[in-house]
């Protein structure tokens, strides 16, 4: 992990769910074929990932949880956690201004996080 940005190490969980979704795709494609053993192979694989996701999830949130800064976790955890956009970020903040969300306030949470955590990152 130590060759990830702050951004990346959060992102895993957005970078995992798309593959997930992209797998369970690619199954949906080859439920017409016969070839049950690359189905199996496929929902083998879905559901490694999807453990994967929800350890890193789970770790990620738990970090988020433990800032010690309300807007800054409500921040990280609606936009990477819960994959919600700006405009949705910015909502549950109470926030109008979407710009000073993304730029500023997600700038403040990503340096408060990297502080706290630069160890493990």
């Amino acid at each position: 992990m130590s060759n990830l940005t702050t951004v990346e190490y959060l992102s895993q969980i957005k970078d995992i769910d798309l593959r997930i979704r992209s797998l369970e795709g690619e199954l949906h494609d080859t439920e017409c074929e016969a070839d049950k053993e690359y189905q199996e192979e496929l929902i083998s694989r879905i559901r490694a990932d999807i453990e994967k996701y929800k350890r890193i999830k789970l770790t990620i949130r738990q970090q988020i949880q433990e800032l010690g800064d309300n807007r800054s976790s409500v921040l990280l955890t609606e936009y990477y956690v819960r994959g919600k956009s700006w405009e949705q970020v910015a909502d549950a903040l109470g926030m109008k201004s979407i710009k000073h969300v993304r730029e500023g306030m997600h700038k403040r949470a990503i340096e408060l996080f990297s502080k706290k955590y630069e160890k493990i990152i």
